[in-house]
């Protein structure tokens, strides 16, 4: 039981800080020494509110972390319309629903991950550079969109291939958080409004499972963010639908990926891979769910509950915080991954401010990810 409730809390103030990823969280525990039974409860506790937390940085201050990424867009916007408190809830029942439906499908997965995998595996390279062409083309200014694809991809390549322990923290607090900070203008937020959400979303959220179903499955394209951009290529999404869709995969895919560990023992989640390699996981599958579904509605509870005090972050003077972000962002980026990190900042920031400036949807900065994974592809 102290285990547990000690990785709920890191759980829950690891997701509030930018930076301080659950894999992070989870590597630092594991160099103190602890029990690997007791350990075990601690990640498995820690990693849903991790998950569910996250999301808070990610629409009150445009701050993302790898698997929030996308969320920044839409969420952000709805904050600056005075609408954060509905984004906050849809994506709070949406991990709801998402854990509901995804562990009543958990044991045919266990049989059906095997076929899919062995179908699956030796397409990707054709099927990536496809849906990379759709997304550049239906864009805008696909001529633009393209540049600012390449220019993020290659920021990626380089991050991904380096040796920095968390490439994703300067990559896209760079292009996401920094370039928005600097278009930053207006002193204040508008009050946010508490009012009724519809359901309408909710068929985006059963869509997320579907995609977190495969998420873990794709050699590269793991992340619940690529899933989601490769998401607005098949159908529009309203900003409701977007944040049910990308939360609903964030929580699936975790689920799942208990299930591809278990069943063809491949797990590109962090958390879900340390329990594979240090515990018998197939032998506790029905303790791992259970402990899981009870950290992820803890979570969503207490958000829920204190979602009113969460959306006064909003009604801050942003143009003070903004330069508090910053330098928080630059120094824990320095800490985690030194002078390297910084200069990946730095440069990704740049190429962030360049697609405002040229216009560009900022899902083309995707291609941080998603150029790599071709180029891993066809190695």
């Amino acid at each position: 039981m102290d285990e547990f409730v000690a990785g709920f809390i890191l759980g829950i103030l690891s997701g509030l800080l930018p930076g301080l990823h659950s894999n992070t969280v989870i590597s630092a525990l594991s160099s103190f020494g602890i029990e690997e039974s007791a350990l075990a409860v601690m990640i498995i506790a820690m990693f849903p509110a991790n998950l569910v937390t996250s999301f808070i940085p990610a629409i009150f201050f445009g701050i993302p972390e790898s698997g929030t990424v996308v969320a920044t867009l839409p969420g952000h916007r709805m904050v600056l319309k005075g609408y954060g408190i509905s984004a906050l809830k849809t994506i709070l029942l949406s991990c709801i629903i998402a854990a509901v439906f995804s562990i009543s499908l958990f044991w045919l997965s266990l049989d059906m991950f095997p076929l899919i995998h062995n179908l699956i595996r030796g397409h990707m390279k054709f099927i990536l550079p496809l849906i990379s062409v759709v997304l550049l083309a239906r864009g805008r200014q696909p001529h633009l969109s393209l540049i600012v694809f390449l220019m993020a991809g290659i920021i990626g390549y380089f991050s991904l291939n380096s040796e920095m322990k968390d490439p994703f923290l300067p990559m896209f607090s760079g292009m996401f958080a920094i370039a928005s900070m600097i278009f930053y203008s207006h002193g204040k937020t508008v009050r946010q409004k508490d009012e009724p959400i519809g359901f309408e979303f909710v068929k985006f959220s059963l869509i997320g499972v579907f995609l977190g179903f495969f998420a873990d499955l794709i050699p590269g394209v793991g992340s619940p963010s690529q899933v989601a951009a490769f998401l607005t290529i098949i159908m529009p999404l309203d900003s409701f639908g977007f944040l049910a869709a990308i939360s609903s995969i964030s929580v699936s895919q975790a689920i799942f990926s208990l299930a591809t560990a278990a069943s063809i023992n491949k797990s590109r989640v962090g958390a879900t891979a340390w329990l594979s390699e240090n515990i018998a996981i197939q032998e506790n599958l029905v303790m791992l769910l259970v402990l899981f579904l009870i950290s992820l509605s803890l979570a969503v509870l207490v958000i829920y509950l204190l979602r009113m005090k969460i959306a006064k972050l909003a009604e801050m003077d942003l143009s003070k915080v903004n330069a508090v972000l910053a330098a928080y962002l630059i120094a824990i980026t320095f800490i985690i991954n030194g002078l390297a990190g910084v200069a990946i900042l730095l440069v990704a920031a740049g190429t962030g401010y360049l697609a405002i400036l040229l216009g560009v949807e900022r899902i083309n900065l995707m291609g941080a990810i998603i150029l790599p994974t071709i180029i891993l592809l066809w190695s």
